[in-house]
């Protein structure tokens, strides 16, 4: 292989470990503004509030998928197995 076409394959995949890296931890920091937010008296505001930190959650998710981050839940497209994972990154949600 090329030296050039190593390096660009080595680039890619460096630059893909940073995203996967990158999402993970905001999911994390998510997860502690999440948590943040339900330890304030409840309100209707900060209940939609942490619906929409949820959400973020389920998109930095679905950016892991689109790097083709191995699936955490292998079981989850099985509709037969009643098994309920926790999450993959220990978030409380």
């Amino acid at each position: 292989m090329p030296e050039n076409k190593q390096y660009e394959i080595e680039t890619k995949n460096a630059m893909r470990d940073y995203e996967v890296i990158a999402n993970k931890q905001a999911r994390v920091a998510i997860d502690k503004q999440i948590q943040d937010v339900k330890a304030l008296p409840p309100s209707r505001e900060r209940s939609i509030s942490i619906t929409k930190l949820q959400e973020a959650v389920m998109w930095l998710g679905m950016d892991l998928k689109r790097l083709n981050e191995p699936n955490p839940y292998p079981n989850s497209k099985d509709p037969s197995n009643t098994k309920i994972e926790p999450t993959a990154d220990g978030l409380k949600l």
